[in-house]
């Protein structure tokens, strides 16, 4: 069962790893030829007693099948390009919680739409007039565009996670006298709308207390109102997965409510039924966790969890032995079968991992342990064994998340989430009689907050590290299984020994004399890092997003620690535009900033910070910066525009050629350039993200490169680069690029000549646009 499970899992991550889904006629043919080969192998098999390879060559072959077949689906709803940026009206029904901060978010199902528009959207309501309520009917003009996200290396695939939640298109509802509701919340979307009247009821008992978005994600799986620094905290300390509806927190409640389910053989008739008590702990903790994994919205993360418990009661209602392996291997193949999709969520495979995890660290015990060796021997085995995933989906993994979840997991699962699941029922009767009952998981989370608040302060809370090669990586899997082995100690010796290089080791840089430029996928901004062999410059810090996130968090912080940058020597924020300069802070807290360089219109309180101005130089690892622009932060302020014109210009010169960093210049600054004799560039960021007011003719001249890079949001508003911009740079022998259709463009400035790579196109997969 375990390789037949384990062949339906491969079927499932090779279509998924594929950049793009094959046609339907060769999936027929390759099933056909499959299928004859397998014929022959099962019969000569079966001959042979041996099953096990025809088996499992079906079992990855079903898993890829059916893997596509609903891949094709749920592309098929994709929106169409040429539906992109009109007017649209949609009528459809509400099928997700209210957004209590900000311009409401949600998901509508669309039930009447213009053709080709996809059935579920996302869309966002600017100054709407009321927040939609799940259930409710409306209609509504909307502008779409496709699924859109960031490309970057190391950064969060948000394509990914939309594909995953089966959304077509995104948008947002236009100012329309159309807009209306047509109906009020129906018996549509029943679990939605108990959600979002129980979390109503929440905030009635508790009002405006800080741990509210908390107390509504371990109630409802609600986590909207929480706040980013309670993320942060919850991030840090490796305890996330406590919050929400967790999978320990149903099992949890599926345990208790089995343990009581138990007492049925009390009742006079259970035993005249035919009624033992297994009966009854079957029926109370399958009832118990399917209301709590209502409540979450049966989330994918709950739908997993739900799945392996039907399968545990399953197991023990037919009294069939309980045997790990192969209840382990029938949750996989069910949650597969279920979700097609769940080996693109780094949850499936941490819950998964963990249980193996549990299951190596225990077995072969032959001493019995206190329940405190137990516990720890657990919390030391999940904590160790799940660093490879952890490392290779997020970067990091939190040093202090040992002593954090030691503190945390009884804390929430014994004390916090009983309190307030019986203070919830109270509330959802009265919010009056409820509010003192919740007092005490209220009072618990304030009391407890500090000491994660100040584990995740730690200097060395998080460790970040760069993506390994492949021979470290699995040296690091490897060593990893000899520790979760109950060996004898050289074997666990010659584990911790696996691990070192993963420890030690550093991404490779830029030889000397040549340098690396990356211009990030930020949306309407700009962001850049150059590096050379040991050294980083930062340019410019992406913008700040209106839910309160900027780019120095989304993508530059992601993508400085996937390449091993420790600090950034020098950091340049060009202007004091907010697309320039709005992740700043959070840049400067994120990573050491060894020197900061400003624009005149800059503002920051870092009282570190030089001017920009011309003649500045200095050398790294034999390439050398020059700044061109402004002359002096008084001519910055006489230039038309100065905001936009007084903007750092940088010169980046190495053995193999040269890049022009240049903010948002426009053409009076441009001329300013052109009076200092100009060097030609072999790659140019271009002035003002490609506008019409930057990259005059003299400029494109006398620059004349061999790439230009315009950094540019998908499908901005302002229509950026232009049209004619981008033809006057092609005219010139410039090959063009634009972060909004290549996401990240890293050039590289080497030996060998000169190497563009787009991130869209080398980490392509078939659901990106």
């Amino acid at each position: 069962m375990g390789a037949i499970a384990l062949g339906f899992l491969a079927g499932h991550c090779l279509i998924h790893s594929l950049p793009r889904l094959p046609a339907l006629i060769w999936l027929v043919a390759v099933v056909l030829a499959v299928s004859m080969l397998l014929v022959g192998r099962h019969r000569a098999a079966r001959n042979a007693g041996n099953f096990s390879i025809a088996t499992i060559f079906t079992a990855v072959l079903l898993g890829g099948v059916w893997a596509w077949g609903h891949a094709a689906w749920r592309l098929a709803n994709d929106l169409p390009p040429l539906l992109e940026g009109r007017d649209l009206t949609v009528r459809g029904f509400i099928a997700s919680l209210p957004d209590p901060q900000g311009d409401p978010q949600f998901v509508i199902d669309v039930i009447d739409a213009p053709a080709d528009v996809p059935r579920r959207l996302r869309l966002t309501w600017y100054r709407a007039p009321a927040a939609p309520w799940p259930g409710e009917q409306w209609q509504l003009t909307v502008r779409l565009k496709r699924r859109n996200g960031f490309a970057n290396p190391g950064g969060f695939d948000y394509e990914g996670y939309l594909f995953r939640e089966g959304i077509g298109a995104v948008g947002y509802v236009r100012d329309d006298p159309g807009n209306r509701r047509l109906r009020a919340a129906t018996h549509r979307y029943p679990i939605e709308q108990t959600r979002a009247w129980i979390g109503s009821r929440l905030a009635g008992a508790v009002g405006e207390h800080r741990m509210l978005g908390v107390l509504q994600g371990l109630a409802i799986g609600d986590t909207s109102a929480m706040q980013a620094q309670q993320w942060r905290v919850f991030a840090a300390t490796g305890t996330t997965h406590l919050m929400a509806i967790s999978g320990l927190h149903i099992g949890m409640v599926a345990m208790l409510a089995a343990w009581a389910g138990g007492c049925i053989v009390r009742w006079p008739r259970a035993q005249s039924l035919g009624l033992t008590a297994m009966h009854g702990r079957v029926l109370a903790g399958l009832t118990a966790a399917l209301i709590y994994s209502a409540l979450a919205g049966l989330s994918i993360p709950t739908q997993r969890t739900l799945v392996m418990l039907c399968i545990y009661f399953g197991l023990r209602w037919w009294r069939r032995p309980l045997a790990i392996g192969r209840s382990l291997s029938l949750a996989l193949i069910a949650i597969l079968l279920v979700d097609p999709f769940a080996t693109l969520a780094v949850g499936a495979w941490l819950s998964f991992i963990a249980v193996l995890v549990i299951l190596m660290a225990t077995s072969g015990r032959l001493a019995r342990e206190s329940m405190i060796a137990s516990f720890s021997r657990v919390q030391w085995a999940v904590t160790v064994g799940l660093v490879p995933v952890l490392l290779m989906a997020f970067g990091n993994l939190s040093v202090v998340s040992p002593v954090a979840n030691a503190l945390a997991i009884p804390l929430f699962t014994l004390l916090i989430v009983p309190s307030l699941l019986v203070g919830t029922v109270v509330a959802m009767i009265h919010p009056a009689l409820g509010a003192p009952l919740l007092e005490l998981p209220a009072w618990l989370l304030d009391a407890g907050w500090p000491v994660l608040e100040w584990l995740a302060q730690q200097p060395l809370a998080v460790w970040h590290a760069p993506q390994p090669s492949l021979p470290v990586f699995v040296a690091l899997v490897a060593g990893v299984s000899l520790l979760m082995l109950p060996a004898i100690w050289p074997v666990r010796l010659s584990g911790a020994l696996l691990c070192l290089p993963m420890m030690f080791y550093r991404a490779p840089t830029p030889p000397p004399g040549t340098f690396e430029l990356t211009v990030l996928d930020v949306g309407q901004g700009l962001a850049a890092v150059v590096r050379t062999h040991s050294r980083t410059l930062a340019y410019d810090t992406g913008p700040v997003y209106p839910s309160g996130r900027s780019a120095a968090e989304l993508a530059v912080l992601p993508f400085l620690r996937h390449s091993d940058v420790r600090s950034i020597d020098t950091l340049m924020v060009s202007h004091g535009d907010q697309d320039h300069s709005g992740g700043l802070s959070e840049l400067l807290a994120g990573l050491p900033v060894r020197a900061l360089s400003i624009g005149p219109s800059v503002a920051t309180a870092a009282s570190t910070s030089v001017g920009c101005e011309r003649g500045q130089q200095w050398q790294w690892d034999g390439v050398w910066f020059t700044v061109l622009h402004p002359k002096a932060h008084s001519e910055a302020q006489s230039l038309p525009e100065s905001r936009n014109n007084g903007s750092c210009v940088l010169l980046v010169q190495g053995d193999h050629g040269a890049a022009l960093l240049t903010g948002d210049i426009e053409a009076d600054a441009e001329r300013r350039l052109l009076e200092q004799e100009l060097p030609r560039a072999t790659v140019v960021v271009a002035p003002h993200h490609g506008s019409d007011t930057s990259s005059s003719s003299l400029f494109v001249a006398a620059v004349r490169p061999d790439v230009t890079i315009f950094s540019t949001g998908y499908r901005n508003r302002w229509n950026f680069p232009r049209p004619a911009v981008v033809a006057r740079w092609q005219e010139a022998g410039a090959r063009c690029y634009d972060t909004g259709a290549s996401g990240a463009i890293t050039v590289t400035f080497g030996a060998t000549g000169l190497q563009v790579r787009e991130q869209r196109h080398t980490q392509r997969r078939y659901w990106s646009r």
